[in-house]
């Protein structure tokens, strides 16, 4: 997917892309080398690499999205509440609109596709391609 640097407090720290005409903080592993990392205003290709809660349980993943939604809502910093539906298991993909999120759990139950879960992302992270 296409993104664009909006700010950087620095490498590891809080950065902000806009996807698509929306805003996304993440943590800053993008401007790790500086001779080929995007400057800001800089469209580049970017792809997601995120930090999940393990500790949630089954059921609180599955009820978390009776709205069924299918988007990332921010809680503070790079912290987000994704929202998606379950579209595939081997392995389980979540699609959450502007990602599609695996590792979050594990089934070979077929009956969970096209259920819709919540789930926290506690670092929205990413890289440039």
């Amino acid at each position: 997917m296409i993104a664009k640097l909006v700010s950087t407090e620095g490498t590891y720290l809080e950065a902000s892309i806009e996807i698509d005409g929306c805003k996304y903080c993440v943590m800053d592993e993008l401007t790790l080398d500086v001779e080929s990392s995007p400057k800001v205003g800089e469209a580049f290709e970017f792809e997601f690499l995120n930090m999940i809660d393990e500790g949630e349980s089954w059921e609180s993943i599955f009820q978390g999205n009776p709205e069924k939604k299918k988007c990332l809502e921010q809680i503070r910093g790079w912290k987000y509440r994704a929202f998606g539906e379950v579209i595939s298991i081997n392995p389980v993909k979540i699609d959450c609109g502007v990602l599609i999120e695996e590792e979050v759990i594990h089934t070979h139950d077929s009956k969970v596709i096209g259920e819709y879960v919540a789930f926290t992302i506690t670092r929205l992270g990413g890289y440039a391609i």
